[in-house]
C-alpha cells in the first residue's frame, strides 16, 4: 500500500466531525472542527505558483467535513492541499512526545544537508545550527543555493535531507525514497502532517518536525489568518517526532 493510500484507509476508520471554520492564509491553514479538534495545514509558497481559487474547488471544499478535507491531499492544487493538511493535522495530531527543535541541531551539526525548498524563517537557524547546507529552490540566492532540479544529485551527496510536505504535493518525496534510505536521516518539516508515522518509515523519512498548541487555538488562528508565519507564533511550539531508529555508520 502507498502513502497516499495508507492515508486514505486511515481517514476511513477515524472519527469524522464537521468543520466550523477553515482559513487559508499566506503562510499556513487552519481548520477548526465542530467536536473541538483543530488542526494546522501546509500552504504551497505563493512565490512559485500563483495562488489562483477555482470555482469548483471552493465549492468542493465549503460544507466539507474532516474525512472529505483530508481525502484532498493527493490533489495538487495549492487550495485543496493546504484544506487538506490542515484536516489531516486535526484528524491525526501529535499527541505529546518529541523532543526540542533545538536538540535537533546535534543529529546533523557538520554534516552536509540538503534542502528541498527556500524557508527564509528556517535557514539562518540550520546555517546557526552549524549545518552545511546546501539549498535546492529556483528562488534561492547565495552560494549555498542551487537549482531545484539538481536536487536529486545533491541528496546522494548529503548525508542528510531536509523536505516540506511541498515534497509529498509534488511527489518529490516518492521518487527519491531509494536515496533517502541510504541517508543517515531525513527530516520532513510541517505543519499538516499527520501522526502516521508507520507510513513515512518506509519512504525513509526519520524524523517529522511538526508545530504543537500551547494554549488557546484562537491566537494561533488569528495569527495564520492575518498572514503570519507559524515558525514566529508564541501559541505554536515546533517539537521533533522520530519516526524509526536513526541508521548507524
Amino acid at each position: 500500500m502507498g502513502f497516499f493510500e495508507g492515508v486514505a484507509a486511515a481517514v476511513t476508520k477515524a472519527r469524522d466531525s464537521a468543520v466550523t471554520r477553515l482559513v487559508l492564509g499566506w503562510h499556513a491553514s487552519c481548520v477548526l472542527a465542530e467536536d473541538g479538534r483543530w488542526g494546522i495545514g501546509f500552504v504551497p509558497d505563493s512565490m512559485k505558483e500563483a495562488h489562483t481559487a477555482r470555482p469548483a474547488h471552493t465549492g468542493e471544499i465549503v460544507g466539507a467535513g474532516l474525512a472529505r478535507l483530508a481525502g484532498l491531499l493527493v490533489s495538487p492544487f495549492p487550495q485543496e492541499f493546504a484544506a487538506a493538511t490542515a484536516a489531516c493535522a486535526a484528524l491525526f495530531p501529535f499527541t505529546g512526545g518529541g523532543f526540542s527543535l533545538d536538540l535537533a541541531m546535534t543529529c546533523a551539526r557538520g554534516d552536509r544537508v540538503a534542502v528541498l525548498g527556500y524557508d527564509r524563517d528556517l535557514l539562518p537557524f540550520m546555517r546557526d545550527w552549524g549545518w552545511r547546507v546546501a539549498v535546492f529552490d529556483d528562488r534561492g540566492r547565495g552560494p549555498d543555493c542551487f537549482p531545484q532540479e539538481d536536487f536529486p544529485r545533491g541528496a546522494e551527496e548529503a548525508e542528510w535531507v531536509w523536505l516540506t510536505p511541498e515534497a509529498l504535493r509534488d511527489r518529490w518525496l516518492l521518487s527519491i525514497t531509494d536515496t533517502l534510505g541510504r541517508k543517515k536521516g531525513c527530516f520532513l518539516q510541517g505543519p499538516g502532517l499527520p501522526a502516521l508515522t508507520e507510513l513515512f518509515a518506509p519512504l525513509g523519512v526519520t524524523h517529522l518536525v511538526v508545530p504543537t498548541q500551547s494554549g488557546g487555538a484562537e491566537e494561533a488562528e488569528t495569527h495564520i489568518a492575518a498572514g503570519g508565519s507559524p515558525w514566529h507564533c508564541d501559541r505554536l511550539i515546533w517539537r521533533v517526532h522520530p519516526v524509526g531508529r536513526l541508521r548507524t555508520y
